[in-house]
């Protein structure tokens, strides 16, 4: 059973401090940089990140509205100092995945898991030349084609999303390389794999043919490219069949391929029939109909919902440093888990008859803006905000408004 957060009892509901120190103790159990002593501590240095997060601002906006807060230089410096100074970015990857999974709802790692991994891009508009070895090439996005990338792991248990995993992405690194690792990270963690879900960018020759020794189950999006796989797109029945993948590089590949067959109805401006064509490939064999699989893959476990929430919770910033790239990004994403666990630990001490109802009042009104007001407010309770323009300049006449 998911635990009730520290403070909380059962007459009291939870409150805006107690998020955020579940959110900030999160981040200095795993992430420590030593500051006691000092006039600021690691809570302090923390708590700007948690508000700038929870407020989609930079450190600097939100470090000039509190009063009593640190400097956003202070932060930086800190931050530089005491954890990017002393860690390498594979360390700091490692010490991001153990804080990530700090906190799961109860049984999501106790059973046969659906997991989906994703490339995330996240645009760069500096100099290439400084960082060559960091920033992945993509379609042109947001007026640039550079980026940082980052590959993550999640799974949907019982409603609920929860990421489970990520990991920096290298200008050259192979994807074939990326998914063996995280697929590592997952069985490290004691995660069960009953299903693979990869998008179009996993749908290689290396990456087909190392799924197909898997002792699971693993659905890729092809994309609709190439004269023979174009010609086996017709018809209006879905179908199993198989195809060859062929590389210069790798060789060829022979897999199942699945094709479902359903009517666009006008969605993304298409009309007829909309062809999804699935590689599916591992062990034992895929037990579902081609539309039960294209339903399962089509939902993705609501990846497109999953990156709008992580999006809510950026910390914007200019900063070239990978380091602390990565670390905003995870934080996103720590506090969407965090979010996730809290649902689970409240529903979890509500007494049984009244689960039902609590459970859909916790999914319409414990949304995730609700949580960052929460922790907002108790941000600004701590440090307090300024209620005037700190004018630095004399006004020789009254200002009327």
């Amino acid at each position: 059973m998911a635990q009730r957060p520290s403070g909380a009892d059962a007459s009291t509901p939870v409150s805006a401090e107690q998020v955020r120190r579940l959110a900030t103790d999160t981040l200095v159990t795993h992430l420590p940089l030593g500051l006691s002593g000092y006039c600021y501590d690691d809570a302090d240095l923390f708590n700007m990140v948690v508000a700038a997060a929870a407020q989609h601002r930079s450190l600097a906006s939100v470090c000039r509205q509190l009063v009593e807060a640190p400097s956003a230089n202070l932060v930086r410096h800190y931050l530089i100092e005491r954890l990017f100074a002393t860690t390498d970015l594979d360390t700091l990857e490692q010490r991001c995945n153990t804080m990530l999974v700090a906190r799961l709802p109860a049984g999501v790692l106790g059973r046969p898991l659906r997991v989906a991994i994703d490339l995330t891009l996240r645009p760069y508009y500096g100099q290439e030349g400084l960082v060559p070895d960091q920033l992945r090439r993509g379609e042109a996005r947001a007026g640039t084609t550079r980026f940082h990338a980052y590959a993550t792991a999640f799974v949907l248990h019982a409603g609920r999303r929860v990421t489970l995993a990520v990991t920096f992405v290298y200008a050259e690194e192979a994807l074939a390389d990326v998914l063996r690792d995280l697929v590592t990270r997952l069985r490290q963690l004691g995660v069960r794999l009953q299903r693979l879900f990869l998008d179009r960018e996993f749908a290689t020759v290396a990456i087909l043919d190392w799924l197909q020794q898997q002792p699971f189950v693993s659905v890729v999006a092809l994309p609709k490219r190439g004269t023979s796989l174009k010609a086996l797109l017709t018809g209006r029945t879905s179908f199993r069949t198989t195809y060859t993948m062929r590389s210069v590089d790798w060789g060829e590949v022979t897999f199942p391929l699945w094709v479902a067959c359903r009517y666009a109805a006008g969605r993304r401006g298409h009309h007829g029939i909309d062809y999804l064509a699935f590689a599916v490939v591992g062990q034992p064999a895929c037990a579902l109909t081609v539309p039960q699989l294209a339903d399962e893959y089509r939902q993705r476990f609501g990846i497109e919902s999953r990156y709008r929430q992580t999006e809510q919770l950026r910390v914007p910033t200019t900063s070239r440093d990978p380091a602390l790239r990565l670390l905003l990004f995870t934080i996103s994403l720590l506090l969407t888990n965090l979010w996730v666990w809290l649902k689970a630990a409240i529903l979890a001490a509500t007494a049984p008859r009244d689960r039902p109802s609590a459970r859909a009042w916790l999914d319409t009104t414990f949304r995730l803006d609700a949580l960052r007001d929460l922790l907002t407010q108790a941000l600004v309770a701590r440090y307090g905000t300024h209620l005037t323009l700190p004018y630095p300049f004399a006004c020789s006449t009254p200002l009327k408004l």
